[in-house]
């Protein structure tokens, strides 16, 4: 029998459409392994959980798992760097040393009345149509309490030559960890940010001003750039890039939320004009 790669082993756990953490440790289990897509889940640097308690992650959850609850999938609630929670359905498996293996499965809100299905499991990021659905709602809140809405439109430069060069699956992780890296710059329990078809995400801000809003989207692109992913046929530089569209508005009382999409697609237009690794900010027509 062939002897498994470790690293490749390591490499396909990391990208896992779950969120996986290995636990150790009795009565007060800690992390000692956690992939991109748990930390992806949590909002957090991918190094973050390790090292931490098990109920520093989790809330409403049992508070050891251990070989009782092997193969039984639980529903728990894990805790998220900007305050939010998620629900998943988490499963244990044992591994040697007395460790277990923790999978996490976000699960959709589907009660009477809820949101649309808010997370999309292959990215951990929320559906296009849970961000519409709280796009319509805070629009109307925002005519009414005269706040800002900001919506920012993200799109991978040269994402189709990456694709060409390194396939399906390299591109798919690349997009996840672009993503994460977007979700883990959010700073405010109410920042949306959901990956739409291919390579283009969306990010909803609430209460921001014009200005902040610009800063905000600078600091995305950078963290990206900041990745250093490297991209052989990039117009743009050595690495992968990113060029965004940002307006910000106070929701006019006789226009609908269609309007604010619409006005960061076009921004997102002006910026790839540019040539990408850009930032343009626009306005409502």
């Amino acid at each position: 029998m062939t002897t498994p790669d470790p690293a490749l082993l390591a490499e396909v756990l990391r990208h896992a459409l779950d969120g996986v953490a290995v636990v150790e440790g009795g009565d007060a289990p800690r992390v000692v392994y956690a992939n991109a897509t748990l930390a992806g889940l949590l909002r957090q640097p991918e190094e973050w959980p390790v090292g931490r308690a098990l109920g520093e992650i989790e809330i409403e959850a049992p508070a050891d798992p251990n070989a009782t609850t092997v193969g039984i999938g639980q529903r728990v609630r894990l805790r998220r760097a900007d305050g939010t929670t998620i629900e998943c359905e988490r499963w244990a498996m044992l591994l040697p040393d007395a460790r277990l293996a923790l999978h996490y499965r976000p699960l959709p809100r589907s009660a009477p009345g809820a949101l649309a299905a808010a997370v999309d499991r292959s990215s951990g990021l929320s559906t296009p149509e849970h961000l519409m659905e709280v796009l319509r709602r805070d629009w109307s809140i925002a005519q009414r309490d005269g706040r800002t809405l900001t919506m920012m439109h993200i799109d991978v430069d040269g994402c189709r030559d990456y694709l060409e060069v390194f396939g399906r699956s390299a591109t798919d992780n690349v997009l996840r960890q672009v993503g994460r890296t977007i979700a883990s710059a959010m700073r405010r329990t109410s920042d949306i940010v959901a990956r739409l078809a291919n390579d283009e995400f969306l990010l909803l801000g609430v209460s921001m001003e014009e200005g902040r809003a610009r800063e905000h989207a600078e600091q995305i692109a950078g963290r990206i750039r900041a990745l250093a992913i490297h991209h052989p046929r990039s117009r743009t530089g050595r690495y992968l890039t990113v060029s965004i569209g940002v307006v910000t508005v106070v929701p006019p009382r006789d226009r609908g939320s269609d309007g604010l999409i619409e006005a960061a697609q076009r921004s997102l237009v002006a910026a790839k004009e540019r040539g990408g690794n850009s930032v343009v900010s626009g306005a409502l027509e």
